[in-house]
């Protein structure tokens, strides 16, 4: 008898094959990750908390049906800000903005609000603020740091683990003139030699009169689209919206010039902006946020598709259950 002999047909025999390569095969055409597959793959310990003393609560009066409208704002840390964000802090604390109105509503670009046209009287101790608040050198180190342990990981998954994460550079260009990374979280960029980091979407920028007045904080433009992104190094930024920014997005647009609204009686009234850190414990939110020198920000950032400049896909921000 040959080797091989069976008096089963030869399309029966076929068959089998074809269904016992067929598990191969699918494998070999599986779908590519999603960006929500990648961050469930992430190591627990590439996710980092935000500290609840970084973290104000914005809430506007509940909508036509009875919805809250709430928007957590992460504050730049203490350690790479300066006397914006210190202000900024001040305001909170006194719960000044409480009763101020949201009186400008630019399509794409951003929601304002704070002491104008209100005129209330600031709270005293406010810093002077300089145009050099906007740069601080703390980022650039930071940044720096972070991506030099992103490249190293990088490469050593690629080698030793048979992956093929490219670098940041060749997935995300930068089309403004700066040299872009990320650190602690936040997207940063360098130029001539200084730091500043970016007004993405969901940035707050405080409001910046003439030279050298840079404003107290008190009146602050929430960044909704990309064409704020010409703010950068010009009206500074103090934080970002981590949660709930289409409450203060999906509002009615201002009709007269710059999206301002035409009459006083269209102003929203902010019902309270205050720090989480005042709230019991039991209420105060937890985030995370994924680490900037974890590989699986890049292949998050790749699985978007890889294009675009460093705010098109905003760092990973989860929120966590209450202590």
């Amino acid at each position: 008898m040959p080797p091989f002999c069976s008096t089963k047909p030869l399309y029966v025999l076929l068959a089998g094959s074809m269904l016992m390569a067929a598990p191969a095969h699918a494998q070999e055409e599986a779908s590519p990750p999603t960006p929500e597959d990648i961050l469930t793959a992430a190591p627990a310990d590439h996710w980092l908390p935000i500290p609840v003393s970084d973290l104000m609560i914005f809430t506007l009066p509940d909508d036509a049906g009875g919805n809250k409208r709430q928007a957590v704002i992460q504050l730049i840390p203490a350690e790479m800000s300066g006397a914006h964000v210190r202000n900024v802090r001040k305001f909170a604390a006194q719960r000044w903005w409480d009763g101020t109105k949201i009186y400008r509503v630019a399509k794409d670009f951003v929601t304002q609000f704070g002491g104008n046209p209100d005129n209330k009287q600031l709270p005293k101790n406010l810093e002077t603020v300089s145009e050099s608040d906007y740069f601080n050198a703390a980022l650039g180190a930071r940044r720096n740091t972070d991506m030099a342990a992103l490249d190293a990981a990088v490469t050593y998954s690629n080698q030793y683990q048979g992956t093929e994460i490219r670098p940041l550079m060749k997935m995300i260009y930068e089309s403004y003139g700066s040299k872009v990374g990320f650190g602690a979280g936040w997207p940063i960029g360098t130029k001539d030699g200084k730091a500043f980091p970016l007004t993405c979407r969901g940035a707050l920028s405080p409001a910046h009169y003439d030279p050298p007045d840079a404003g107290t904080g008190a009146e602050i433009s929430i960044v909704t689209g990309e064409a704020a992104r010409s703010l950068d190094m010009t009206f500074g930024m103090v934080g970002r919206v981590i949660d709930g920014l289409e409450h203060v997005t999906n509002l009615p647009l201002g009709t007269a010039a710059g999206g301002f609204y035409a009459d006083k009686s269209e102003h929203i009234k902010i019902t309270s902006i205050q720090l989480a850190s005042e709230l019991p414990v039991s209420e105060q939110p937890r985030y995370e946020y994924l680490a900037s020198y974890s590989p699986s920000l890049l292949e998050y950032i790749e699985a978007h598709g890889g294009y675009g400049n460093i705010c098109t896909v905003p760092v990973p921000i989860r929120r966590m259950k209450p202590l």
